[in-house]
């Protein structure tokens, strides 16, 4: 096992129901917030009312902020930064998916440095995340990001498209409620882009480390299972409170740290998809599952052992062949298997994206990986995920 500091300073306050109990929590952070949400899904779930009832009810005043859009941009993280300044707000109430959570970890840090938010995400970062960040009490209201339980957030600069990400230890959110009640109303493709992208939470440092971790390895296996047994189950009942409950829980303990401890490595699916999600404003479940085929294709051969793992555990195979066909099966079951073209990435952008990628890396011209990917293995991913025309045709 590598060595490893294991860290998770958020308390979850876990269940159904539990989204009442926001207002006594907010008074334990502060007297003033400000709340962050998206533009619509607060507002029309009635979340955003219920939630400033509580804080009255509990003596918390409170500024609204409900702008974050998807894959949230770095001119209104900076606009949000100045509200809360000119407000003199104490901490920050986030009540949304990851997009709303990360983007009030990058509000929470230029509030108190008054940097934009891109100082924090260049690469090297121009500036230190402070230590004194406002605290911020998350609400999740999807089973996808993590974003609850870490201490990272990822930014779309808004001129020029690139993807990225910042982290301080001050932006693991103080509180975080998940409530899976709350992802009841998720549409079916919210879903399922959820469970892709919890499950690739896992799966990226399964793949790419090289420690041996066997500990890890049975519950990073375990987490990846249940997830696609939920995923399975919540795709014919979008309904079913019971699997959301599960999949809210698997997605916050996805990227905690702790099915990992003892086994870092690199995310590399992750780093091919936020030039596409930058650049097309897709979701980035989706740009994942368009995206992790091609990779187990390509990389098949440095992740052999792994694939090996992976498929005794879960398929019954220790063919790394019919590890990734199973897996495309699973996919195809849920609805989830797509391409680049199905989700309008144009294929005269190829070049640009792996360009984007590359730079993004800062890692002199590769990307890291199990072993690194060199910017024409990174085209051929891109390619073979633009259009799988026959590859996976009978998984």
């Amino acid at each position: 096992m590598d060595n490893f500091t294991f860290k998770l300073p958020t308390k979850i306050v876990f269940g159904k129901g539990e989204f009442e109990r926001l207002g006594e929590e907010a008074k334990r952070i502060g007297k003033k917030a400000l709340i962050v949400t998206g533009k619509h899904f607060a507002k029309s779930s009635g979340l955003l009312n219920k939630a400033k009832k509580m804080l009255k009810e509990n003596g918390v005043e409170f500024v609204e902020f409900c702008e974050i859009e998807p894959n949230p941009e770095s001119d209104t993280v900076d606009k949000g930064g100045e509200l809360a300044r000119k407000e003199n707000v104490g901490f920050i109430v986030a009540i949304g998916g990851g997009s709303v959570i990360d983007a009030s970890k990058g509000i929470a840090t230029v509030t108190v440095s008054k940097h934009p938010v891109w100082d924090y995400c260049e690469r090297p970062p121009k500036a230190k995340t402070p230590d004194n960040a406002l605290p911020i009490l998350a609400v999740i209201t999807v089973a996808a990001t993590g974003s609850e339980a870490d201490a990272g957030g990822v930014i779309t600069n808004s001129k020029t498209r690139s993807k990225r990400s910042l982290w301080g230890e001050s932006l693991f959110p103080k509180i975080s409620i998940v409530d899976p009640l709350l992802t009841l109303s998720l549409p079916k493709k919210q879903t399922v882009d959820g469970v892709i992208d919890m499950i690739i939470h896992i799966l990226e440092s399964y793949l790419s480390s090289c420690a041996l971790s066997p500990v890890s390895d049975r519950v990073s296996e375990g987490l990846m299972k249940e997830a696609m047994n939920q995923g399975e189950i919540i795709i014919n009942d979008l309904k079913n409170a019971a699997a959301r409950e599960s999949l809210s829980w698997i997605s916050t303990l996805a990227l905690s740290g702790f099915p990992n401890a003892g086994r870092s490595g690199p995310m590399p699916m992750h780093a091919l998809e936020h030039p596409i999600s930058g650049l097309y404003k897709v979701s980035h479940g989706r740009g994942l599952a368009a995206l992790m085929p091609a990779f187990l294709h390509h990389t098949k051969e440095m992740h052999t052992d792994r694939l090996k793992l992976l498929g005794k555990s879960i398929f019954s195979t220790d063919s790394p062949t019919k590890t990734t066909e199973r897996l495309v099966h699973w996919m195809k079951k849920i609805d989830a298997f797509t391409s680049l073209k199905e989700i309008g990435v144009k294929k005269e952008d190829i070049e640009k994206l792996a360009d984007m990628t590359i730079e993004d890396a800062n890692a002199n011209g590769i990307v890291r990986a199990r072993e690194p990917l060199t910017k024409e293995k990174i085209i051929q991913i891109y390619e073979t995920a633009y259009n799988y025309k026959d590859l996976f045709r009978k998984a």
